[in-house]
């Protein structure tokens, strides 16, 4: 149950079919679209967005009215909701939305860069998204553009490095400890490549992914939460408990809704 009634659910958030974008790159395509003016929680997932917002008239013209890139975040945050507007996102798998979008992530950790700073960043390809006027024409030019951008991203040796590790620490419940056993040049070097492919220290984005994990577990509602902690990778129930309020803010008992991003099988 919430216990925030200014924060809504997630009634209105659906991800679309990548159909022809690199899914090596690009993670989602998403759509959400505010019944309520109120508040939605956002959980760090150590992912980049680059995100539409489109004012919606009664009679079905939608403008874009602002370009955004959300940076890699350590901690939750709370996104404004406007009844009548929709907005549409593109979310990159981590570690590929620097590259794709041409910033260095870290110069972006928790914070957003919205409006004419976005512009010069995508140049020409911002006008193709902000002249539509219609949302399949936003959608579509959406999908143009972050088509546009994952083909000229590429990856350099550390970034190799780091893609290697992200996949192992996705899949691997024991996350930053298990680093030493994959024959890397050393935990140093490793470090030093995650904040500047992905823009968060290891041991934090080590963090948000065992979160993640174990949020995906709570709301199957198979498990207890002294079973979700073991599964996930916690030492035990009282450090998840911590490790939720850090990003989270609130405990596994009480988890306030919030879109939860598909994790590596």
């Amino acid at each position: 149950m919430d216990t925030n009634p200014s924060i809504r659910s997630i009634a209105g958030y659906a991800e679309l079919p990548l159909d022809t974008l690199d899914a090596e790159k690009i993670e989602a395509v998403w759509c959400y679209t505010p019944l309520v003016e109120g508040r939605q929680l956002v959980l760090p997932d150590g992912r980049m967005d680059l995100v539409v917002h489109c004012a919606v008239t009664p009679q079905g013209i939608a403008k874009p009215v602002l370009l955004v890139i959300a940076g890699p975040t350590q901690t939750p945050t709370v996104v404004a909701l406007r009844p009548q507007t929709v907005i549409l996102g593109v979310r990159f798998h981590i570690g590929w939305g620097g590259a794709c979008l041409g910033i260095a992530p870290s110069a972006v950790r928790n914070r957003t860069v919205v409006g004419s700073e976005v512009e010069r960043c995508l140049g020409l390809l911002a006008r193709e998204i902000l002249v539509q006027n219609t949302l399949l024409g936003v959608e579509s030019a959406l999908r143009s553009v972050a088509g546009a951008l994952a083909s000229r991203a590429r990856a350099a040796p550390a970034h190799g490095r780091v893609l290697h590790v992200l996949d192992c620490m996705q899949r691997d419940t024991e996350g930053e400890g298990v680093v030493t056993s994959w024959g890397l040049p050393s935990a140093r070097t490793l470090r030093r490549d995650m904040m500047a492919v992905v823009g968060l220290p290891l041991r934090t984005l080590a963090g948000i992914l065992r979160f993640q994990r174990a949020m995906a577990l709570l709301v199957t509602g198979t498990a207890s939460i002294g079973e979700v902690a073991i599964a996930a990778g916690y030492a035990d129930q009282s450090h998840m408990t911590r490790e939720f309020r850090r990003f989270g803010g609130f405990t596994p008992a009480v988890p306030t809704p919030a879109p939860l991003v598909r994790l590596a099988p």
